[in-house]
């Protein structure tokens, strides 16, 4: 895969690239630029246009279905290019390649879905995104956040066993093998873990707000009490994983994998979890308001005195799921799905454990 680059919108004052200055004020207003920004959920919204983070990949962005661009023939340079889209609500990202020896900048209305390699008479074509959980979501490709951009001392991005309470915000850990490793207490804010192998991975109280772990494989891992708001999980691996009081508010679970995990008293508020697998996952006391399990399979998962005020089911395989004193079970949409049970089922009264309706 191709190497990405962070690009910042704005110059910043040398002294925030010393070493001892780099860990403070830098770090967090970028990482907390990247959780604000993923926050879009359409293209309607508009693109981000305050404080503005550019991933970049070699090759030219692919068009979404639907969408064009235009050109722009002023653009000498790929900032330039980016500048011009930076403060344009309806430019998702920039295409800059030289052609028969011009600049061209292309300006894209809506999130790319990939880059292609390089093509005939195009010489140093490169795909510029703004960061955000939507243009992360559509672009097909392993796009990773880089190591915060060329200015990130090394060494504060490097995967060891023991990373206990390290500061690796914006790091790119993408495709490594960290099995085992321990990131208790630590900070990954904005982090690359996608398509890693984190086998075992302890990562108990870590800050992992916004953090992308897309086909990671990581199961029997440890995350209670993690904070993983934002963060885009599709297709993730978390069998057998220990999340007692995660915080997956807004999370991207589409597809992934969280059967037999023990997710009690998490927070899944307006989580997407379309087609994703809980078989056997113990959810007693979890926070599901807003969130969408569309097609998602919940076979023999416990749910009791969970909150699923607002929550979608639409489609959903319910069979054997074990409820019981739940709370907004009215307002759930079960529509399509299959072994939803009826709100007199629901109303157990055992309440020294959670009880199953279908006996």
């Amino acid at each position: 895969h191709y190497p990405v680059t962070v690009v910042f919108s704005q110059p910043m004052p040398r002294r925030f690239f010393s070493a001892s200055a780099f860990g403070g004020s830098l770090a967090v207003a970028v990482c907390t630029a990247l959780v604000h920004l993923a926050r879009a959920q359409s293209a309607k919204d508009g693109a981000p246009t305050q404080g503005v983070i550019w991933l970049s990949s070699p090759g030219d962005c692919i068009l979404a279905a639907g969408t064009h661009s235009r050109v722009t023939w002023g653009a000498e340079t790929l900032p330039k290019c980016q500048e011009i889209c930076e403060k344009d609500r309806k430019c998702w990202a920039v295409d800059f390649s030289t052609y028969n020896s011009y600049p061209r900048c292309k300006l894209l209305i809506a999130p790319p879905a990939g880059a292609t390699p390089k093509q005939a008479g195009i010489s140093e074509a490169t795909c510029s995104i703004k960061a955000s959980q939507l243009s992360r979501y559509a672009f097909n490709g392993r796009l990773g956040s880089g190591a915060m951009g060329s200015h990130t001392p090394v060494a504060r991005c490097m995967a060891t066993f023991n990373m206990q309470a390290g500061d690796y915000n914006g790091c790119d850990f993408q495709g490594l093998k960290m099995s085992g490793t321990d990131f208790s207490k630590a900070s990954g804010v904005g982090a690359t873990f996608s398509f890693a192998t984190l086998l075992g991975f302890q990562a108990r109280e870590s800050n992992l707000r916004g953090a992308m772990f897309e086909r990671t494989e990581a199961q029997k891992s440890k995350f209670d009490f993690a904070d993983m708001s934002d963060s885009m999980c599709i297709g993730a691996n978390f069998r057998d994983a220990s999340m007692e009081g995660v915080t997956l508010t807004n999370a991207k679970l589409a597809d992934a994998h969280l059967d037999g995990a023990v997710l009690t008293k998490a927070s899944l508020q307006n989580v997407d979890g379309e087609k994703a697998s809980f078989r056997n996952a113990d959810m007693t006391g979890a926070d599901l308001r807003g969130a969408r399990f569309t097609s998602a399979s919940f076979e023999g998962a416990i749910l009791f005195e969970a909150d699923v005020t607002g929550a979608s089911f639409k489609d959903a395989d319910v069979t054997g799921t074990v409820w019981g004193f739940v709370t907004g079970f009215d307002t759930v949409d079960f529509t399509g799905a299959k072994g939803a049970p009826s709100p007199d089922a629901v109303a157990c009264t055992q309440k020294a454990a959670p009880c199953n309706p279908f006996g």
